[in-house]
């Protein structure tokens, strides 16, 4: 069985640095399962230039944000952040982590679960995950 992918924008990349929640505990926690974490290269383009520009909060949650990128697979894509998202979700066996409240809405009319920030304290799934509804 093929790992599941999990597609992260850069809302979600940021998450440790502005609440403070460890987003791989998380993952480990809500995904039984293998999985690989992606970052599409908008997304990386993003959080270089908000830790270069962005405001002081941001620039030390995008520094962490940056610190993820090991722990992932930077992959080619072209585009915004959000059509690059879209467009590597379409391919089946992921799922996307995401605080963007109008991403998530496209996602979900597309089937594509999502995980988010709940509570601003931990992570939730919304949507099926490999057959099974979470």
């Amino acid at each position: 069985m093929a790992k599941l992918r999990v597609i992260a924008d850069t809302s979600f990349l940021m998450i440790p640095g502005l609440f403070g929640v460890d987003i791989m505990s998380e993952l480990e926690r809500l995904i039984e399962r293998r999985y690989v974490l992606v970052i599409p290269k908008p997304v990386a383009e993003e959080l270089n230039q908000l830790a270069a520009h962005g405001k002081p909060a941001e620039r030390s949650a995008a520094r962490l944000g940056l610190a993820l990128l090991t722990r992932g697979g930077i992959v080619d894509a072209q585009g915004a952040a959000d059509t690059a998202i879209l467009k590597l979700a379409g391919g089946g066996n992921c799922v996307v982590g995401t605080t963007d409240a109008a991403l998530r809405k496209k996602l979900r009319q597309r089937h594509v679960p999502v995980i988010y920030l709940r509570q601003k304290s931990h992570l939730a799934i919304n949507g099926q995950l490999m057959g099974s509804q979470i």
